[in-house]
């Protein structure tokens, strides 16, 4: 009977063990060349997280805004948002706010994603384009192939440009002040001089 006990109990403990949901969930990443890795993603950038928001409760997901400071494949801007899951073995990259990051992003249902298995990678700081000499958060340096890869990047201007309502408006005001100038000139000089 003890040993019927024993087995019983053997196997109970076992069960939850091989069935547990961790062990479905873990994230697991194909291995990609970066040429693949590049080729795959929709955009592909150097930048500053500037900010990390909470993870969202209902999805798991978290945003962060980035500011860009190269663009080696997609469309320049002078902030981009881009999404991942909130934990690391649902395939979530893990952000820190002020960190500089290459980004390889896909697009998603609500704009730009990535995953830990999309080769993103930690940087120095800095903005300058990216170079073989440069070595990632690790000291591990860049390859040639992630170079050759990436190719020659569009710089992102730092400022954003000139609002041209507010020029248009310094125009109007100098030229109305001319205009007035003009008008008053003119009556004094028509003025009968006494």
């Amino acid at each position: 009977m003890s040993r019927v006990l024993a087995t019983l109990f053997l196997i109970m403990a076992l069960v939850p063990v091989s069935g547990a949901p961790a062990d479905a969930t873990a994230c697991s990443c194909a291995s990609r060349t970066p040429r693949q890795s590049v080729d795959a993603a929709a955009a592909v950038f150097s930048g500053t997280a500037t900010h990390v928001d909470e993870p969202l409760p209902n999805n798991g997901e978290v945003a962060v805004t980035l500011r860009p400071d190269h663009v080696y494949k997609g469309e320049p801007g002078a902030e981009l948002r881009v999404s991942t899951r909130a934990e690391s073995s649902a395939c979530g990259y893990t952000f820190e706010q002020g960190g500089r990051y290459l980004i390889l992003a896909g697009s998603g249902r609500s704009g730009l994603t990535t995953t830990l298995c999309s080769g993103n990678l930690r940087l120095p700081a800095g903005d300058r384009p990216l170079r073989l000499s440069d070595r990632t958060q690790g000291m591990r340096p860049l390859t040639p192939e992630l170079i050759d890869a990436l190719g020659t990047p569009v710089r992102v201007r730092a400022e954003p440009a000139p609002d041209r309502t507010n020029l248009m408006v310094i125009v109007a005001v100098v030229a109305g002040a001319l205009v007035l100038g003009a008008v008053i000139w003119r009556r004094g000089r028509g003025a009968p001089r006494g």
